[in-house]
């Protein structure tokens, strides 16, 4: 099995950061910022990037003044531009006990998810807030800029699957806080049958929900047979089973009813859902899924 401690130093590979490069979070939704970043809003600012006219009042700076329109019509108006800020991108990976599982680990894939995700995010001089659900730990101030991404990367290397609590909680914790809203990627395997209010919650407090399902084979196949007791992870209640093809059958039923929720739940309330096999390429994920589907853009 894979761990947390085969994780390189900066966790994602040379090649991923290749993959990566010249790309920066999309969000479908307009943040207010609070600090200068590289985002055009519809305010009113000093980017390069023109907006609009206005007519020239005592005191404006005279570097902005239209001459080729003053010459032409003898009349004085000032070219404006559009004003560019931060976004916050909140990174929320999953630390409870049911992301310890998977022969390629569950928490491993998502901690790679969150930082090749978080590495765009401080490229493009974004605010990047890691969160770890279901742990308890100090939040950590907001990140900014390339050189932010080792920092980023020696938190991410820390986390454990440890969390006792639900998602559902822990998402409806981190909503209850005064967060400021923005982009809320959280990365789970998100097998709480009460994920869907939290998602709800999480996106009517403003937040873009970017859903990240991290799923293993062995849950998304699971090659087994015969009389099993099955723990939960997290709740350590015990379900004896027989395991068969009619069982298989109605778990991998289930299973799908449950992802479908999901992705629905995400998109009413203005966000997007993607599932990631643990196993799978980051790289692929980027290009195929990330790319195709404008989560990101160059």
């Amino acid at each position: 099995m894979s761990s947390l401690a085969d994780l390189p130093t900066f966790v994602l590979e040379s090649r991923e950061f290749r993959v990566l490069e010249g790309l920066h979070i999309a969000p479908r939704r307009t943040f207010t910022g609070r600090v200068r970043g590289e985002r055009l809003t519809k305010r009113k600012g000093i980017s390069i990037e023109f907006a609009d006219y206005r007519d020239y009042t005592d005191g404006d700076d005279l570097r902005h003044l239209d001459w080729n329109v003053f010459a032409r019509l003898e009349t004085p108006v000032i070219k404006t531009y559009q004003d560019e800020e931060d976004l916050a991108v909140h990174v929320l990976v999953d630390c409870s006990a049911s992301m310890d599982f998977g022969q390629v680990h569950k928490l491993r894939a998502a901690v790679r998810m969150g930082s090749a995700l978080a590495y765009l995010g401080l490229c493009g001089q974004d605010a990047v807030y890691p969160r770890a659900l279901g742990i308890s730990e100090s939040p950590m101030p907001a990140l900014r800029g390339r050189s932010a991404f080792p920092r980023f990367a020696k938190w991410a290397q820390s986390l454990e699957p440890a969390g006792q609590a639900p998602l559902s909680k822990t998402l409806k914790d981190f909503a209850g806080t005064s967060a400021r809203p923005g982009v809320a990627i959280v990365i789970s395997d998100a097998l709480d049958p009460e994920v869907f209010s939290a998602i709800r919650v999480l996106g009517g407090r403003g937040h873009e929900v970017w859903m990240i399902q991290v799923l293993s084979d062995e849950e998304l196949d699971p090659d087994i047979e015969g009389d099993l007791r099955l723990l939960d992870a997290e709740a350590g209640s015990p379900v004896e089973i027989t395991a068969n093809s009619y069982a298989l059958e109605a778990y991998k039923k289930n299973l799908k009813a449950h992802c479908d929720q999901l992705e629905q739940e995400a998109l009413r309330v203005g966000g997007r859902y993607a599932l990631f096999n643990s196993a799978g390429s980051l790289e692929d994920f980027v290009k195929m899924t990330l790319k195709r589907h404008g989560w990101v853009a160059s």
